[in-house]
C-alpha cells in the first residue's frame, strides 16, 4: 500500500513525522510511505535516527 504524508504539518514537524514514518514502514513491510514537504529539512532527521 502507497499513503502519503505531509510531513511538515503538525507539532515537532518533521522530527515526528519522518520518526513515525520509519517505525510503520519497519513494522509494515508492505507499506509504501511518500514524505511530502520541505525535502532539506526532511532529509536532516534521516541521519538523526
Amino acid at each position: 500500500m502507497r499513503i502519503a504524508v505531509d510531513a511538515m504539518g503538525g507539532d515537532h514537524a518533521p522530527h515526528l513525522i519522518v520518526e513515525g514514518a520509519i517505525q510503520a514502514s519497519r513494522e509494515y513491510t508492505d507499506l509504501e510511505i511518500i514524505l511530502v514537504g520541505n525535502e532539506s529539512e526532511i532529509r536532516l532527521y534521516f541521519h538523526r535516527i
